[in-house]
C-alpha cells in the first residue's frame, strides 16, 4: 500500500474511532453525541485515544493478554526485515509491557502476564508461521481498537462528584460554565460555575 493511501486509511480509521467514541460514551444518543463532538478540541486527541483503553478495566485485562504476545510475535518475526517498522513495533511492545505492569499493580491481577504467556504459547502453536499475521497485523490491531471504542463507554475523562450529590464527567470546563455528562443518566447539560460549589474527582471510573 502506498504511503498515500495508508495516510487516507489512518485518517479515515481516526475519525471512525472519534465518532465510535462519542456514540458508544453517549449510550448511542445522536443529539448526546453531537453535543460532545463540540467539547473536543485537537490536543484531546491523544487523553481520547488512551483513556479509551484504560477506562474500562475488564477490557484492558483482556486486550493486553492478547496484543502484547501479539506484538511480540510480530516483532521476533520481522526483527530482521528491512522493509518492516520494527523500531516502532518494539516501542509498542515495550509501552505494552510497561502497561501490563502498572494494570498488575493497580488491579492486582496477578495471572495477567502467566495469561498473556499462555495466550503467546498457544499462538506459536496454533498459527506458527502465521503468515496471516504478519500480514495483517496493522489490521487487525486497528479493528480491535474500532470495536473497543464502539463497546466502552466509559468516557475518557475522570468521573467527579458536584456538590457533593450529582456525579458526572465533565468535559469542558469555560469561563462562566461547565459542560457535562451525567454519569447515570447520560444527559448532557451545562452548568454555570457559580453554581458549583465543590468538584471532587473520583478514583472509580
Amino acid at each position: 500500500m502506498s504511503a498515500k493511501h495508508t495516510g487516507s486509511a489512518l485518517t479515515g480509521a481516526a475519525v471512525l474511532f472519534v465518532l465510535l467514541r462519542l456514540l458508544a460514551v453517549s449510550h448511542y444518543n445522536w443529539h448526546t453525541a453531537f453535543a460532545l463532538l463540540h467539547t473536543l478540541e485537537l490536543d484531546d486527541a491523544p487523553g481520547l485515544f488512551l483513556g479509551t483503553f484504560m477506562a474500562d478495566d475488564r477490557i484492558s485485562t483482556v486486550l493486553l493478554m492478547i496484543v502484547t504476545p501479539a506484538t511480540f510475535f510480530f516483532y521476533f518475526r520481522t526483527r530482521k526485515d528491512p522493509e518492516r517498522a520494527n523500531t516502532t513495533a518494539l516501542l509498542t511492545l515495550i509501552v505494552l509491557i510497561a502497561l501490563m505492569v502498572s494494570h498488575t499493580l493497580t488491579y492486582h491481577r496477578w495471572w495477567l502476564a502467566l495469561g498473556a504467556v499462555v495466550i503467546g504459547a498457544a499462538m506459536v502453536l496454533a498459527i506458527r508461521n502465521a503468515r496471516w499475521l504478519l500480514k495483517w497485523f496493522a489490521w487487525l490491531l486497528a479493528g480491535s481498537a474500532l470495536a473497543v471504542a464502539a463497546i466502552v463507554s466509559t468516557p475518557w475523562v475522570p468521573k467527579e462528584r458536584i456538590n457533593d450529590a450529582e456525579e458526572v464527567y465533565v468535559f469542558e470546563t469555560s469561563p462562566g460554565f461547565l459542560k457535562v455528562l451525567g454519569a447515570h443518566d447520560r444527559k448532557f447539560r451545562i452548568l454555570r460555575t457559580e453554581d458549583v460549589r465543590k468538584r471532587e474527582e473520583l478514583a472509580e471510573h
